[in-house]
Parts: C-alpha cells; sequence; structure tokens
C-alpha cells in the first residue's frame, strides 16, 4: 500500500511541475500589486536593450554623418523605450529589486536622449547616459 502512495504522490508531483503550478500559486501568495517577472522574462529584455546598446554605441562613436544616421539612433532609442517598458508595465514592486530601483531613471534617461535627438538641431551626446547606463547595475561585466 505505501509503494502506491509514494507512486501515486510522484506521478503528482511530475503532473504539479508540468502545469506550471508554481505560476499558479504566485497569485495567491503574492500581494495583487506586486508583479512577479519570470527570469526568461527579464534575459530576453536585458539582451534587447544590451544589442540596441551596442549598435548605438556604433553608431555614436563612428561619428561621421551622424546627421544621415539620426532616424536610425531614434529607432534604436524608440526600441530600447519599449523593452524598457515591457519591465515596468504595471509600475509597483517586482521580484527584482534592482530593477525597481534603476529602471524609472533608465527611462527617463532614454526618454531625454530621444528628445534630445528629435530637436533641431540634434544633441548627441546626451546618448552617451543611455549607451553607459548598464553599468550602474551590472558593474564592469
Amino acid at each position: 500500500m505505501s509503494y502506491r502512495l509514494a507512486f501515486a504522490t510522484l506521478i503528482m508531483f511530475q503532473l504539479f511541475g508540468c502545469a506550471d503550478f508554481a505560476r499558479w500559486v504566485r497569485q495567491y501568495t503574492y500581494p495583487p500589486e506586486f508583479r512577479y517577472v519570470e527570469r526568461d522574462e527579464v534575459g530576453s529584455t536585458m539582451r534587447q536593450l544590451a544589442f540596441h546598446s551596442r549598435e548605438l554605441n556604433q553608431l555614436i562613436q563612428s561619428g561621421d554623418g551622424l546627421d544621415q544616421r539620426r532616424n536610425e539612433i531614434l529607432m534604436h532609442l524608440r526600441a530600447m523605450e519599449e523593452a524598457a517598458e515591457k519591465l515596468d508595465q504595471s509600475g509597483s514592486a517586482t521580484n527584482h529589486p534592482m530593477i525597481d530601483m534603476n529602471l524609472p531613471s533608465f527611462r527617463a534617461d532614454l526618454k531625454f536622449a530621444r528628445e534630445a535627438i528629435e530637436r533641431e538641431p540634434p544633441n548627441y551626446p546626451f546618448v552617451g547616459p543611455v549607451i553607459g547606463a548598464c553599468v550602474n547595475c551590472h558593474g564592469g561585466r
């Protein structure tokens, strides 16, 4: 009899693992104003931000023809704004306190840089803090 109970328990735990039991339990264990951000979502968004940051860095470092590449710079800044918005959809606390602490200022820097590029004449040095913003959270990695 105890083997049957152990076998049934083992099968039950496997089903809970396949059914994403943790996600279901989270809706009852976290307060409504708390947003649980999955590790995959954070990683995916960070990879997008890193890609656009590298592209911006290359565009700014090339130096020549920045006015011709202005639309491309704006495209990367807008893409970074959209990616950052994914992490801060509700504006409430998440399970990533470092992101909660730094994301509002990062989003403000993105907006400021985009507005600086949209002005006539464009002000390209304001893109620099956006490119180097990764260091604030991640250090020199």
